[in-house]
């Protein structure tokens, strides 16, 4: 009964098609950032439907987005709840999302690679502690991960924490390490430094905005083999995308990050 809808109409293309369910039938241009994509859907609301698939709308380049701003008593309950979790008071967090929600399982880089990332980053940095993060379904995996890592400086808050809470957290940690998922667009929105691992996906399209998101990604000649325009879906199994992000790599930028962190006043 919606008097408007907006969405992407194939014409010519190769994408999914709606039929004539929409209104406002945009043209989907995979050359586009993402957000700048769905911009153009709400901008296409104002649009005469008539002309479309033409319209004047210019996307702004490198939209930068809202900040996240935590309350003290948030601040407070999240320092009291890594205490208990046994993190130093003057501890400083680099945290790992090893995981990337069952929608895409080859943008998971090994599990392996994040614990010997820990290991590597503890035994660097004394006054560091990892702290691996996750949703409520994926604490038992990501606890045994932590575990793995073999060091009392290696923590489990996975199904800790509310959203609002892990977005203090972020605030409150250095790096953020994650693969191609929700936690890397979170982290956009306050002060920490997220390294994103991409490979089934490409980061010119997806990658989260903000002055302090970085990526890596292998560039491989099949990469990325998922997009709008196939359902995202892929024949691959191996993703040799993912596996080509050697540790040494992501070492190497969480070290340089951390250090800069370190020298600011």
């Amino acid at each position: 009964g919606a008097r408007q809808r907006v969405g992407f109409h194939s014409y010519f293309g190769e994408g999914p098609y709606r039929g004539d369910l929409l209104t406002h039938r945009v043209l989907y241009n995979p050359h586009l950032h993402t957000s700048a994509t769905f911009l153009t859907l709400v901008e296409a609301l104002d649009a005469d439907p008539g002309l479309l698939p033409a319209f004047g709308f210019r996307p702004r380049p490198g939209v930068v987005p809202l900040v996240f701003r935590a309350s003290v008593e948030e601040r407070t309950a999240v320092r009291a709840l890594l205490d208990r979790l046994g993190v130093a008071p003057h501890g400083r967090l680099i945290l790992l999302n090893a995981n990337a929600g069952d929608l895409l399982p080859l943008r998971k880089w090994a599990e392996g690679n994040y614990a010997g990332l820990a290991r590597r980053l503890l035994a660097e940095f004394a006054d560091a502690w990892v702290v691996f993060t996750g949703a409520a379904e994926e604490a038992a995996r990501t606890a045994e991960l932590a575990k793995s890592v073999g060091s009392t400086r290696s923590i489990c808050l996975a199904g800790c924490t509310s959203l609002r809470e892990l977005l203090t957290v972020y605030g409150l940690a250095e790096v953020l390490v994650t693969n191609d998922s929700g936690p890397a667009h979170f982290a956009a929105l306050t002060s920490i430094d997220a390294v994103t691992l991409f490979g089934p996906e490409t980061p010119l399209l997806f990658g989260a905005l903000g002055p302090r998101s970085h990526t890596l990604w292998a560039g491989l000649a099949c990469s990325p083999c998922v997009n709008a325009l196939n359902n995202r879906q892929t024949a691959c199994r191996d993703n040799r995308c993912m596996q080509a992000i050697s540790v040494d790599e992501v070492f190497a930028l969480v070290a340089q990050l951390y250090a800069q962190r370190a020298q600011k006043p």
